[in-house]
């Protein structure tokens, strides 16, 4: 999955494009729009969470997720969610979405099969999952630094939209938004929570063009079939070193 640079641009399935190498996301067209009769061949629908709040934590190198925070979290009464970590020195990211909703093309493969037919789509980015929600919280740690990191979040529906990134070593206020972080920024929005206006997360795929025929002695590749997934998209950087700079 891909966290988009800016959560306020809204990202939709069949979005097509390219991301820079700083990371954004530059749209070009939909898939599913440019070609309305694609639409129900992939069967694009919303998949419910289950839960009006919702949230991602990075695991370490062991494949462990950061533990959660055991005592109480400083924030207003209120709150809720109200999530926290105690970070130990990795590098790691936290994203907290309320009343987020999953958005995903069902058939990935007829998509890669009908786009395969498309020279001009060849090498482009697609988007084929997505998040929504009406407000999140995104904090991304520097590295080899250890804290208490938190969030609590106050559902107020008068709330005018709003963004903000909040600032290092202190508490953060976004309306709704209470943050504390000492090893990063939390960058948090909240609109009213009858709004789903936010995209911070999706899948993006690599769209691929047909290969050439093959010779008699090449093996034939198996067909696609509509469940298959297509390739997860190849990000426009190279390896990074620990503080997320490109290895030269």
């Amino acid at each position: 999955m891909y966290a988009n640079y800016r959560p306020a641009t809204l990202l939709d399935l069949g979005d097509y494009g390219d991301i820079t190498t700083e990371g954004e996301f530059i749209r070009f067209g939909n898939i599913l729009t440019d070609y309305p009769s694609l639409k129900d061949d992939v069967v694009p629908g919303m998949e419910s969470i289950g839960s009006a709040q919702h949230f991602f934590a990075s695991c370490n190198p062991r494949g462990k997720t950061f533990s959660d925070i055991t005592t109480d979290i400083p924030t207003p009464a209120g709150c809720s969610p109200k999530l926290g970590w105690d970070i130990k020195k990795d590098q790691h990211i936290a994203l907290i979405m309320i009343n987020a909703n999953h958005h995903k093309i069902k058939y990935e493969g007829h998509l890669h099969k009908f786009i395969q037919n498309l020279p001009e789509l060849a090498d482009k980015v697609v988007v084929t999952k997505v998040y929504r929600c009406s407000a999140y919280a995104k904090l991304i740690t520097n590295h080899g630094k250890s804290s208490q990191v938190y969030a609590g979040f106050k559902d107020n529906n008068n709330s005018a939209p709003s963004t903000s990134n909040s600032a290092v070593s202190s508490s953060g206020v976004d309306q709704a938004w209470q943050t504390f972080s000492q090893i990063g920024n939390w960058n948090t929005g909240a609109h009213p929570s009858s709004s789903s206006l936010y995209t911070p997360l999706v899948t993006i795929r690599q769209i691929r063009p047909k290969g050439p025929t093959t010779r008699y002695h090449d093996p034939i590749p198996p067909p696609i079939t509509d469940e298959e997934e297509m390739q997860d998209y190849i990000l426009p950087w190279g390896d990074l070193d620990e503080h997320g700079d490109e290895i030269n």
